[in-house]
């Protein structure tokens, strides 16, 4: 039988110099601390950085931030200049120019894939503008629901649904979209159906500023916007709020889009698409002004949370990008 002796000598060296590992390991944090504390952009920096961005913004700019856990810091320096159209935007086809504020060496996921045209540095934070050329929308559907027709279908008849100014209620993690102070109410009796313009988390965890319109079953609800700018096509976005979405439990919503009454676009929107884009024709000339309608429906409603984005867009199409 092998001596136990080598093994009980090296237990002896190790308990001899077990009084090092307590140094050692300090030594460990402090050059962890000392690297992550030189990684840290100081308050001071991006203040800077902001206040650079805040006296440079234009009317038609962007200001977002990257990496984007730097989102909430974002926001605590321009957060007044920070829209619902902007943090919940689904691409950037509607700004001019975009300004960010980076760290690390990072860049926007939705910045153009070139070089920015404008670079300076803030201590450790730096400001890059790219320059994205006149923006191709001409309506913004999102922005104008206020204006809009509301109505809910039940074969040959329309029932309005009436703006109503209220109290807001609802909302919360897992709890799903808040439900607005004001908003187009569809049926008293179902809480859940009304239409109003919300702030929505998609499946990816992503904020998205949309018109909320929750379908009542096979029959549409549907709104319409009367003589706008048509452009030559549409660009709609749609999705599910993420917790009921993510299960791939519940049936597909139906969208469809009209101009005069005509249909010119679909979106079948299925549990697990995440925020869909779908892009629709609107055959009209630059400068025609028509009539247009989205229609939502399903033939099983149940937690059919559906959102959308959409606007008339006319001229050069811009290389599709999302965050």
């Amino acid at each position: 039988m092998p001596s136990a002796e080598p093994r009980a000598g090296v237990w002896r060296v190790g308990a001899r110099h077990f009084w090092l590992l307590a140094p050692l390991l300090a030594l460990a944090e402090l050059t962890s601390l000392a690297v992550t504390t030189s990684r840290v952009a100081p308050n001071g920096d991006w203040r800077a950085a902001a206040q650079f961005v805040r006296a440079a913004q234009l009317p038609g700019d962007l200001i977002t931030s990257a990496p984007a856990w730097t989102d909430p810091t974002l926001r605590l320096v321009l957060g007044d200049r920070l829209p619902f159209a902007q943090v919940g935007r689904s691409d950037t086809d509607a700004f001019t120019r975009m300004w960010a504020l980076t760290i690390r060496g990072e860049r926007p996921h939705d910045a153009p894939p070139r070089s920015p045209d404008f670079e300076r540095a803030f201590g450790r934070v730096r400001v890059l503008r790219w320059d994205l050329g006149s923006s191709p929308v001409r309506f913004d559907l999102v922005a104008h629901v206020r204006e809009a027709e509301v109505v809910r279908v039940e074969g040959t008849a329309e029932r309005a649904c009436v703006w109503r100014v209220g109290s807001a209620s609802g909302g919360g993690v897992g709890a799903g979209t808040e439900i607005p102070a004001e908003r187009f109410v569809c049926d008293p009796a179902r809480p859940w159906l009304w239409v109003a313009p919300v702030v929505n988390e998609d499946l990816a965890l992503e904020p998205r500023h949309c018109v909320y319109q929750h379908p009542q079953g096979a029959e549409p609800i549907r709104v319409t916007y009367r003589d706008v700018p048509l452009g030559t096509r549409l660009v709609l976005y749609g999705g599910m709020y993420a917790t009921h979405e993510r299960m791939g439990e519940n049936g597909p919503v139906d969208v469809v889009v009209k101009v005069d009454g005509r249909a010119v676009g679909h979106m079948t929107h299925r549990d697990l698409d995440g925020w869909k884009r779908i892009e629709a024709t609107t055959a009209a000339r630059p400068g025609l002004r028509g009539d247009l309608s989205i229609e939502v429906s399903a033939a099983n409603p149940n937690l059919r949370t559906f959102c959308w984005a959409a606007r008339t867009e006319e001229g050069a199409r811009r290389p599709r990008s999302a965050p």
